[in-house]
């Protein structure tokens, strides 16, 4: 458990109540694991990911984080910045693949600034982005130019690289509408060039999968004129990330979209909501958790095969969104705002109800 900064503690929190609610009723015992990461641990020791952080995090099963960074810690070297230590603990646990889910859930249509009609049949879209390559992490420093110093990053690709992010996108597409895009920018950029070639060879063994490949610019205009054209969208490190936050003003708030970094089987995933840390309102509970407890679902699905469970989880997500209670980012308009913990409590209760509802024959009583 890696609560971070900012909310991050407040919104980790509720993920943790709602893990435990859930895990109690499967027989599954939890064991928590609290410890300093991005400014936090800047403070306490100097480096945003302290060694013995990174230890434990390649021990565990399973990592959840918060959020890290803030304007304190801008004046920090580029070696000591929150984000270092995130970028970092990327690249450590070899998580290659961020699986970004972007639905328009119950109750938040309202909040999304796009005509209802353009809305209208839904948004169900998993953003698959490529992280631990790229711009994040090429080469990068400044130089004499002809007219005074200048600042450089570079783009590198490998077709391995590519392939391995590209593959995960079409299994995941065979499993939901069977449909992939990419998006690029093989108009100008060599590695762009490299990502259409090996996602268009790769289609040849999913001919199942209809595969349309777009500009990133063009598909970026696509997505806010028609994102339930979307299926399953593929693309590098640095347009998915600019289109995960395009994605929260689609369906309404940033604050309920979760997100899971995968790797190699048997390696512990990474799981954190794609919002920041939020400092502005940091410390006063009315953080919104869904994110958190959303990326929690995704932990229950991909790191601990608790499939039944993490669907309660997102069951119960959708009867609070549309019931409420809700936090003032997504409260409709006449609803008196709820705290971060009113929400989460809310959650784990409806998750708990829905697991005895579905429980399994014989396990009526374990479920209740």
């Amino acid at each position: 458990m890696l609560a971070g900064d900012g909310i991050g503690p407040e919104v980790t929190a509720e993920a943790v109540r709602v893990l435990k609610a859930v895990s109690e009723p499967a027989g599954v015992e939890l064991v928590f694991e609290f410890l300093p990461f991005g400014g936090a641990a800047v403070d306490q020791e100097g480096d945003p990911l302290p060694p013995a952080t990174e230890r434990a995090c390649l021990d565990s099963d399973a990592v959840l984080l918060g959020a890290v960074g803030g304007p304190r810690w801008d004046a920090e070297p580029p070696q000591r910045r929150p984000e270092a230590g995130l970028l970092r603990l990327r690249r450590s646990l070899e998580v290659f693949a961020n699986l970004r889910p972007v639905r328009l859930r119950p109750g938040l249509d309202l909040g999304s600034p796009l005509r209802q009609e353009v809305i209208a049949g839904g948004v169900d879209i998993i953003i698959v982005r490529e992280l631990t390559g790229g711009l994040y992490y090429g080469e990068r420093g400044y130089r004499d130019g002809p007219d005074g110093p200048c600042a450089y990053d570079t783009m590198v690709y490998s077709e391995a690289e590519v392939e391995r992010l590209a593959r995960l996108g079409f299994e995941l597409a065979r499993g939901r509408r069977r449909r992939l895009a990419l998006f690029d920018k093989s108009n100008v950029l060599e590695t762009s060039r490299l990502w259409r070639r090996v996602t268009t060879a790769l289609a040849g063994q999913y001919p199942d999968v209809e595969v349309e490949p777009y500009y990133v610019d063009n598909g970026f205009m696509q997505f806010v004129l028609d994102p339930g054209c979307f299926d399953v969208i593929v693309t590098e490190n640095t347009f998915g990330d600019i289109l995960s936050d395009l994605g929260a003003a689609v369906v309404g708030s940033i604050g309920v979209l979760p997100s899971a970094s995968l790797g190699a089987p048997g390696r512990p995933g990474l799981f954190e909501p794609i919002h920041g840390s939020a400092p502005d309102i940091a410390g006063r509970g009315i953080a919104n958790p869904i994110g958190t407890i959303l990326s929690a679902a995704m932990l229950l699905r991909h790191a601990l095969g608790l499939e039944r469970e993490a669907r309660a989880v997102e069951e119960a997500v959708d009867q609070v969104l549309a019931q409420g209670p809700w936090t003032a980012d997504i409260a409709p308009p006449g609803a008196h705002p709820a705290g971060t913990a009113d929400v989460g409590e809310a959650v784990a209760a409806a998750a708990v109800r829905l697991l005895a509802e579905t429980a399994p024959a014989g396990k009526e009583g374990a479920a209740g």
